[in-house]
């Protein structure tokens, strides 16, 4: 019923009835930032491909990005004794997906490993010789690197559907529940859809979590099983030097921003029974509204694998479990393994003594 009209070489014509939208989000030109030979951007296979070839013979790099991608980067090369220079424009690292009092020990951390982080600084100006960046101005700082990448500068494919779909402020794509677009026969998924907390509140947030899952979502749907998924749901896990980090939903720092009057409880928990010599442990915080006590928000730090943890706080969460409800959740233990309560139990109902509601 419908016709899309392809153009290569020569153009073509495919008809469909139903169209899934899955284009992704592409690098910023960092041309515009530094034109050097040395300086890449890092997302594609062609990209990551040219910074391989320039990683061979480079000693000191240079890292634009403390996400995901920059830091894991970083944690990378630093294994291989080169030095790296960690820059951001904002106070810590992994800002979007962690508050500063679960995230700071690992960030003290990372000098001790080869990677220097300068925090809130912006790139100013570049000196360079026979088309080689050699050093690069921050805005309170100088570094010498010959090798610089620009991990996080990334962008929705969207310009072709201006005039196509609707789309948000930021180029992202407007979809419902159902992932389907202001065109009924039009779904999107992946990095063109945003994190969205309400109908004007959205966050270009590319996630391969949730691209996948978005893509399962769509496919159950158009074969006749309508399958809705929860886009204001993050979650997002990195291993970094000897730590697991893992976060889910909304940062207790970031729901200002967002209208939400949160609060929130942190502790160091035991994951052993205390009769055991080696303790494990691990820091947990959970994020909850402050009048109705639902939980939106959960981060986990550790030197224990905690993903199965990270991925049942992720459920509770997309259920709107409240802490009253977590106090009392079902978890089963084993006496020789764990402890008798499970630790977010003990959280909950911590959150209740405290706020003098048991």
């Amino acid at each position: 019923n419908h016709q899309l009209i392809l153009k290569k070489e020569q153009e073509e014509i495919l008809f469909y009835d139903k169209l899934i939208l899955a284009m992704g989000s592409s690098p910023t030109n960092i041309k515009i930032l530094i034109d050097a030979e040395n300086a890449f951007t890092y997302k594609g296979l062609e990209e990551s491909q040219q910074v391989l070839d320039s990683l061979e013979k480079a000693q000191e790099v240079a890292i634009f990005g403390a996400g995901y991608i920059g830091l894991e980067l970083a944690n990378v090369l630093a294994k291989t004794g080169r030095k790296v220079h960690l820059v951001d424009n904002m106070p810590m690292i992994l800002s979007r997906y962690f508050d500063t009092n679960m995230i700071e020990e690992v960030q003290q951390a990372l000098a001790t490993q080869g990677i220097y982080f300068y925090p809130n600084e912006f790139l100013i100006d570049y000196q360079k010789n026979n088309n080689q960046v050699e050093k690069i101005y921050l805005l309170s700082k100088t570094i010498t690197a010959d090798t610089v990448i620009f991990p996080s500068q990334a962008q929705p494919n969207t310009e072709f559907l201006r005039d196509k779909v609707a789309l948000n402020d930021d180029d992202t794509v407007v979809v419902d529940d159902y992932l389907q677009t202001s065109e009924p026969d039009i779904y999107a998924i992946g990095d063109i859809v945003p994190i969205s907390y309400s109908e004007t509140m959205h966050v270009f947030m590319p996630l391969v979590t949730r691209a996948v899952h978005m893509a399962r979502a769509a496919a159950l749907t158009l074969i006749g099983h309508p399958t809705s998924f929860d886009r204001k749901n993050k979650v997002s896990a990195t291993k970094i030097m000897d730590y697991f980090l893992g976060s889910v939903g909304v940062t207790e720092e970031e729901a200002p921003f967002l209208d939400m009057n949160v609060q929130s409880v942190q502790a160091k928990i035991c994951l052993t029974p205390t009769y055991v010599a080696q303790q494990k442990t691990a820091k947990v915080k959970l994020i909850y509204q402050k009048d109705t006590l639902e939980i939106i928000g959960a981060q986990l730090v550790s030197k224990e694998y905690l993903l199965q943890d990270l991925n049942l706080l992720s459920v509770l969460i997309h259920d709107k479990k409240t802490i009253t409800e977590l106090a009392v959740e079902n978890f089963c233990f084993v006496p020789q393994f764990t402890p008798h309560f499970h630790y977010l139990n003990e959280l909950a109902l911590q959150v209740l003594q405290e706020d003098n509601r048991c």
